[in-house]
């Protein structure tokens, strides 16, 4: 779950096409063409990190003047005063995108507010790459990817509108939606059929993990066509950013966006805020020498034949997720692993856990993330048993865990630090995983009934102890 070497490529590309843009609002914005007749005028212009929405908001939507988490009345009240000049604009004041803050702005975003599932209009966004995008209303089609795309409309109340899935949906999670399982394929997840989704005449294609050759090429095929292509990802660490990341904002993009249950998008959130919140409040409170530190591994000596392991590093998620939880997270500190994966050979994995003992670290939790839990394709039970006969004689006390890779590429990521909390602080916080594990199964999905028939926590997350 990181940013590749690949990514950055896409990020260049990104840019390159961002220069035109920025080129065509300057001059807008300077008297140097009609930008308030041209309503998209923006689309594609990256949005520099000093003109960022506020931080703090979920919903990076253009007409959301007041920079929260709804586009309501209330944004009208203050679009209409930063049109009066009374009240200072905002980067999302520019309902329309045509470079300029006016009457057209107020008018835009009230259509918005009312539309019915019949209107037609373009609505603005800031995308996962930054970029100004645009989704055109109604949205009665949507086709998405990987575990993430799945639960996240699971959670926006969106699988009804699902009609194409890609090979990994298919086959390890279309048995946990009724539509999903009745959505035909486009093919791989890195590799998307062009073809098959135009033909499909599919309104939105969401793609639920980051790719650095599709995500190049998939509105270059698609757009012209007249799908939208979104970039609102809920995994990889949305393919752009090392040291944040935007699950919870996606989410509630995906949700308005693509026309979802807004109720149920809001409740997930203020389930999500609930149990970050509480998590981040007792992590607050530990001392730096009673943190756990934390290693994780992505790759096992019981089926990887080379001698060369992935092991997570810095900015990685799963890191993130771990020191927001209170964790030390050794790859975020170790010399050995600078970047968000790291191929390692044994040798180099016993002198990090060496580096982390002398350090004051006596006891290491080392977590297996592996493709378990739905996808069931590598056991943890093996895994880590190979983990813990391979540092059987390390310097530090081995701790082992086990995750499902899933479970931090998705909505579920929260319960991930409840379950570090869990393990190396039991008194910390009085949420249990298991129990906020099947909170979410039981609020936000659709058919409850299949969720747990078909999921088993111990193939999501094992404490296994010390062996």
């Amino acid at each position: 779950m990181a940013v590749s070497k690949n990514m950055i490529i896409v990020i260049a590309a990104v840019a390159v096409i961002a220069v035109v843009a920025v080129a065509a609002f300057a001059v807008m914005n300077n008297g140097g063409g009609s930008g308030g007749d041209n309503p998209g005028a923006r689309v594609g212009e990256v949005i520099a990190e000093k003109n960022f929405p506020d931080t703090s908001s979920r919903l990076w939507v253009y007409g959301n003047a007041n920079e929260d988490d709804y586009i309501d009345e209330t944004d009208v009240s203050v679009l209409e005063n930063m049109v009066k000049g009374s009240v200072r604009s905002t980067q999302l004041a520019d309902t329309n995108v045509d470079g300029k803050v006016d009457q057209a702005d107020v008018d835009y975003l009230k259509k918005i507010i009312n539309a019915t599932s019949s209107t037609e209009i373009d609505v603005y966004y800031i995308d996962n790459y930054f970029k100004i995008a645009k989704v055109s209303w109604p949205v009665k089609t949507i086709a998405t990817s990987y575990c993430s795309g799945l639960y996240t409309a699971e959670a926006t109340g969106l699988t009804q509108k699902l009609i194409m899935v890609d090979d990994t949906i298919a086959t390890y999670w279309a048995k946990l939606n009724s539509y999903a399982a009745k959505a035909s394929s486009f093919g791989a997840t890195d590799s998307p059929n062009y073809d098959l989704l135009m033909k499909s005449k599919v309104d939105v294609y969401v793609p639920g993990y980051c790719d650095a050759k599709a995500d190049v090429e998939s509105p270059t095929k698609l757009n012209p066509v007249g799908i939208d292509v979104m970039f609102m990802n809920t995994c990889d660490n949305s393919g752009v950013d090392y040291t944040n990341e935007y699950i919870d904002r996606s989410i509630v993009m995906f949700g308005f966006l693509l026309q979802g249950d807004m109720e149920q998008t809001y409740e997930y959130l203020e389930w999500h805020d609930h149990i970050l919140s509480t998590v981040e409040s007792a992590a607050k409170k530990i001392s730096e020498k009673d943190k756990g530190a934390l290693i994780m591994s992505r790759n096992s000596p019981s089926y990887q034949t080379t001698g060369v392991y992935s092991i997570t590093g810095k900015g990685n998620t799963n890191m993130i997720h771990a020191d927001w939880a209170g964790c030390y997270a050794v790859g975020d500190h170790s010399t050995y692993l600078p970047k968000n994966y790291n191929d390692l050979k044994m040798d180099t994995i016993y002198t990090v856990l060496k580096e982390t003992n002398d350090g004051g670290h006596t006891t290491v939790y080392w977590i297996d993330n592996e493709h378990d839990g739905l996808r069931g394709q590598k056991d943890l039970d093996e895994t880590v048993a190979a983990w813990a006969e391979a540092l059987d004689k390390v310097a530090p006390t081995m701790h082992y865990l086990g995750m499902a890779r899933e479970a931090g590429n998705s909505p579920l990521y929260v319960l991930e630090m409840v379950f570090y909390m869990n393990v190396m602080h039991p008194d910390a916080i009085d949420l249990d995983y298991v129990e906020c594990f099947y909170d979410f199964i039981e609020n936000f999905t659709l058919e409850k009934s299949k969720y747990e028939s078909q999921m088993d926590i111990d193939n999501f997350f094992k404490d296994y102890g010390e062996i």
